[in-house]
C-alpha cells in the first residue's frame, strides 16, 4: 500500500493511485555523516545493479562521500534518504491509500446520489448525498477535501431545495464558501437549482460572533476555507452553517461542523500524528522493535516505494559493519539481516555492493531490525575457527539464524573477525 498527494482537480475528476517504482534507503547510526556515507553508498549500490546483479549504467552515480537525493536505476528512482522524502511528501498533503479510497467512496456516494435525483427517486437522492456529504467533512483539512465537501453539500442543497426544506439555502451557502470558483451552469444545474444559487449569493449578510478555542492553544484556526489565525480567537461569521478547522505541527487535523444563529462558542481537540512524529524522531541506534517497524511502515508509504533497504554501521568483532535488510509490503517483512565488516572507510562502497546482492535473494519474513541492533558491540574472545584462514580466504559468508555474516576485507586494515558456532557449517 502507497500514497500519494490528494489535488482538487483529480478528485474532481476521480482519483487513481500512483504506481511506485522505486527503492529507498533508510540509513540510521550514531552520526550525520555517517548515516550520508551509508546511503550514498547503498544508493550507488542499487542504482549500479540490476534485478539480477548485472552492472548497468546509472544516470547519476554517487560519488564516495557524497548525500546524494537519489538516482534512477532499473529499479526505478532511488532515494537516499526515505524517512526525509516521506516527511516532504506529508508535509505536501501525501496521505496513505486508505485515505484515497476514502475520496472515491465519497465521490461515488455524491455520484449515485445525484443520479437518483435525476431518476426523481427524491428520498433516496437526499439520504445518500447527506452521507455523502457527513463522511467528505472527515476529509476536508486534506488537499481536495474542500472542493469533494462543496460538491455533496451543492447537490444536496439542491435536493433540499426541491424539497423546499428550510436548510437548503444554508446549505447552498456553504457550498459556495467552499469552492467559490465553481462554476454553476444551466450546462449541470436545472434553471431552479442556478436561481437558488443566485438567491443566497444576493442575500443580505447577517454576522455573528463565534469564538474557537482548541487543544493545544495556538493551533492555526480556518473557517470555511479561510484561515483567520491561531486559537483561541473570536470572528464575526455569517449566519448558518460552516466548518472549523484547526491545525497544529504533529497533530491531525480537527474538523468541526456547526450551525451559527447567534453567538456560539466551538472547542476542537486535535490528536497526535503518529506517522507525522516517528518521521521527526527519525531513526535511533538502539530503538524498540516495534518502534522501528512503524517507522519503516511510515516511511515506505508515505516516500511512495516499492521497498526501503534499512542500513546502519556498527562497531562489532573489533572492526566496522555494515547492518542491512531489504523490506517491503504493509506491514513490512525483511530479509535477513546481511551483516558485512569492512576494514575502513575505503571499504563502505565495496560492502554496501556486496550486500545489496545478498539481500535481492532474500525472503521477506522478518520484522526490520537494524537500527535496533546497531549499537556497538564488544569482540568476541577464543574463536580459534573465526581465524581459520579456510573461513576467511576472500570474502566468506556464514548463516546465523536469521543474520547473514560476511567479510569484505579492504587494503589498508585486516577485516574483522567473528565469533561462529562452528556446528552451523554442518548444516
Amino acid at each position: 500500500m502507497k500514497c500519494l498527494p490528494i489535488a482538487a482537480a483529480i478528485v474532481s475528476a476521480g482519483l487513481s493511485a500512483a504506481h511506485a517504482e522505486g527503492t529507498g534507503v533508510l540509513a540510521g547510526g550514531a552520526g550525520r555523516d555517517d548515516r550520508a556515507l551509508v546511503a550514498a553508498a547503498l544508493v550507488e549500490a542499487i542504482g549500479v545493479a540490476g534485478s539480477w546483479g548485472v552492472e548497468t549504467p546509472t544516470a547519476t552515480p554517487a560519488g564516495r562521500g557524497a548525500s546524494p537525493v537519489g538516482s534512477i536505476g532499473p529499479r526505478g528512482r532511488v532515494v537516499a534518504d526515505a524517512v526525509g522524502e516521506a516527511r516532504a511528501q506529508l508535509a505536501a498533503g501525501a496521505v496513505p491509500l486508505t485515505v484515497v479510497a476514502q475520496f472515491r467512496r465519497v465521490r461515488e456516494m455524491i455520484d449515485e446520489g445525484w443520479r437518483a435525483y435525476l431518476r426523481v427517486q427524491i428520498d433516496f437522492a437526499q439520504s445518500r448525498l447527506a452521507a455523502a456529504r457527513h463522511d467528505a467533512e472527515a476529509l476536508v483539512a486534506l488537499p481536495g477535501g474542500p472542493e469533494l465537501y462543496a460538491d455533496a453539500a451543492l447537490r444536496l442543497g439542491a435536493v433540499l431545495q426541491h424539497r423546499r426544506l428550510a436548510d437548503a439555502p444554508a446549505v447552498l451557502a456553504l457550498a459556495l464558501a467552499l469552492d467559490p470558483a465553481r462554476p454553476i451552469t444551466l450546462a449541470e444545474f436545472s434553471p431552479d437549482v442556478v436561481d437558488a444559487v443566485d438567491a443566497v449569493r444576493a442575500a443580505p449578510v447577517a454576522l455573528q460572533h463565534l469564538h474557537v478555542a482548541a487543544t493545544p492553544a495556538g493551533a492555526m484556526i480556518s473557517i470555511d476555507g479561510n484561515e483567520l489565525g491561531r486559537a483561541p480567537l473570536d470572528a464575526q461569521v455569517t449566519r448558518g452553517q460552516h466548518l472549523v478547522i484547526a491545525r497544529a505541527p504533529l497533530s491531525r487535523a480537527a474538523v468541526q461542523g456547526v450551525v451559527v444563529d447567534g453567538p456560539a462558542t466551538v472547542e476542537l481537540a486535535l490528536e497526535r500524528d503518529e506517522d507525522a512524529l516517528r518521521l521527526a524522531e527519525g531513526a535511533a541506534p538502539g530503538m524498540p522493535v516495534g518502534a522501528e517497524q512503524a517507522l519503516v511502515d511510515s516511511a515506505l508509504e508515505l516516500a511512495d516505494l516499492d521497498e526501503v533497504v534499512v542500513a546502519a554501521v556498527s562497531d562489532r568483532r573489533g572492526g566496522p559493519t555494515l547492518l542491512v535488510q531489504r523490506c517491503a509490503g504493509l506491514p513490512v517483512r525483511c530479509t535477513a539481516v546481511v551483516d558485512i565488516g569492512f576494514g575502513d572507510r575505503a571499504g563502505l562502497p565495496a560492502a554496501a555492493r556486496e550486500a545489496w546482492r545478498a539481500v535481492q535473494a532474500g525472503e521477506l519474513r522478518y520484522p526490520p531490525s537494524v537500527i535496533g541492533d546497531s549499537k556497538p558491540q564488544p569482540a568476541p574472545s577464543g574463536c580459534r575457527l573465526c581465524r581459520s584462514p579456510l573461513v576467511w580466504t576472500g570474502v566468506g559468508a556464514v548463516v546465523l539464524g536469521a543474520v547473514i555474516a560476511i567479510v569484505v576485507s579492504s587494503s589498508s586494515r585486516s577485516p574483522p573477525v567473528l565469533t561462529v558456532d562452528g556446528h552451523d557449517f554442518g548444516r
